[in-house]
C-alpha cells in the first residue's frame, strides 16, 4: 500500500469509521446524522484509486448500496456488486483538517438522502 492510501485509512480509523478494503474500494461505516439514513449506520466507500491524491485532493465519487436514493444524482454502477457511484463534488478543505472535512462532506450528502 502507498503513502496516500495508507493515509486515507488512517484518517478514517481515527475518525472512528472502520475503514476496510472491499472490491476496489475503501469502505466505511458511517452514521449519518440527517436524511432518510439518520442513526443508522450506512456503509459507503470510494475508490482505492480516488485517494491517490489524498489528503490534498478528497475523493469524488461516493459508492453507495443501490437502495440509497437521492432525488436528484448522477450516478453509475459501482465496481462492488449491488452498489452505484454517485458524483458528488467536493469544494476543498479550507483551514480543517482533512478528514474531518472529509467527513462533514460525507455527512452532508448522506443527509440528502430521501430513501
Amino acid at each position: 500500500m502507498d503513502g496516500p492510501l495508507l493515509a486515507f485509512l488512517d484518517d478514517m480509523d481515527g475518525l472512528g469509521l472502520g475503514p476496510r478494503v472491499e472490491a476496489g474500494l475503501i469502505v466505511c461505516d458511517v452514521v449519518p446524522v440527517a436524511g432518510a439514513r439518520a442513526g443508522n449506520s450506512l456503509l459507503l466507500g470510494v475508490a482505492v484509486n480516488e485517494v491517490n491524491s489524498w489528503p490534498t485532493a478528497p475523493p469524488h465519487w461516493i459508492h453507495l448500496p443501490a437502495e440509497v436514493q437521492f432525488r436528484a444524482t448522477n450516478s453509475e454502477a459501482s465496481s462492488k456488486p449491488g452498489w452505484l457511484r454517485h458524483s458528488r463534488n467536493h469544494a476543498g478543505w479550507g483551514d480543517a483538517p482533512a478528514a474531518v472535512c472529509w467527513h462533514a462532506h460525507l455527512q452532508a450528502v448522506l443527509g440528502e438522502a430521501v430513501g
